[in-house]
């Protein structure tokens, strides 16, 4: 189907999203484009079914530079989609956004007051290739990678948040090659697990209001030597206790430098699973029972809200 479509010239409407790039000077508005990732509802490819409706196929929609993520959409091609993995697109609509990120800093404001345990609102980054992979390319979401080898390749990841409203952690997953060696757990930082501190997500960060995140990666070339964490919630800006550095992440965060230096692709992802507990349980977070089915039953419609995506300088973007 995929080979009919683009004989006959069809293409998919990507969503406009706008994020800005900003200096000590100020802030520039970047045009851009939201592309799903081609999988929907388990392992179907959705170029079989032409172009997608993306609020009612996958619940997303973009307005500006806000992007909305529901967590189930039920009536895709009769099949249940839940939650959705989107890619940030350049201004021509052609390649993935690449963003080299050493000496740089990501910011950006997100909702998590509806994301329950077992639901992981990520915001990440992955080395994918920018013109994606054949067949479909960008254009349908092809050529994603993380460094557990989820979709069968593997890359550099970046997890600058798998959170929900009960417990947030931020991972480096550096590779020894572009494509393999890929460490799988990582080396992180929990507030709840690492530093004991079981008040920060939820009463130091209110989760029931808009939290701007802000990770700053410190360092020049492709040398990264350290990743530290700010979050700036009603006009309060707070450090988080501890900071990624090489030596502490024995040599993760030096072995991601290189991955960085050649660009990764932005992920905004929704997702829930029983098997959360790394995250939000356990000595991650105080979520003790997972129910997924009644999540879903009863909070079809929750989502994560992310807005005011902001790239550039270290601190020009808070």
């Amino acid at each position: 189907m995929l080979a009919v479509l683009l004989a006959l010239g069809l293409s998919e409407t990507h969503p406009k999203f706008t994020w800005q790039e900003c200096t000590k000077s100020g802030c520039t508005a970047k045009s851009g484009y939201i592309v799903h990732d081609k999988h929907i509802a388990e392992t179907r490819n959705r170029d079989q079914y032409g172009d997608l409706d993306y609020e009612k196929d996958v619940g997303v929609t973009v307005s500006g530079g806000t992007v909305k993520q529901r967590l189930v959409s039920p009536n895709y091609q009769n099949y249940k989609v839940i939650g959705s993995r989107l890619y940030i697109v350049d201004a021509d609509d052609k390649y993935y956004q690449l963003f080299t990120f050493i000496g740089k800093e990501f910011t950006y404001t997100v909702d998590m007051s509806e994301i329950p345990c077992g639901v992981n609102a990520a915001l990440y980054t992955v080395e994918m290739p920018k013109a994606g992979k054949t067949p479909g390319g960008v254009e349908y979401g092809y050529g994603y990678c993380d460094a557990n080898s989820v979709d069968g390749d593997s890359c550099a990841e970046f997890d600058i948040q798998e959170a929900s409203s009960k417990a947030i952690v931020y991972t480096s997953h550096a590779c020894s090659s572009q494509t393999s060696g890929c460490d799988t757990s990582g080396c992180g930082y929990n507030p709840y697990r690492d530093s004991n501190d079981h008040a920060f997500w939820g009463t130091t960060i209110n989760v029931n209001q808009p939290v701007t995140i802000v990770t700053q990666f410190i360092g020049s070339g492709s040398s990264l030597t350290e990743v530290k964490r700010l979050y700036v919630q009603g006009g309060k800006v707070t450090e988080a206790a501890k900071s990624l550095t090489a030596d502490g992440c024995c040599n993760n965060i030096r072995n991601i430098g290189p991955s960085f230096a050649r660009g990764h692709v932005v992920v905004f992802s929704l997702w829930d699973s029983n098997g959360m507990s790394w995250m939000d349980g356990g000595n991650a977070g105080p979520c003790t029972s997972y129910n997924i089915d009644n999540v879903e039953k009863s909070s079809p419609n929750l989502k994560v809200t992310w807005s005011n995506i902001k790239y550039g300088d270290i601190d020009s973007t808070y």
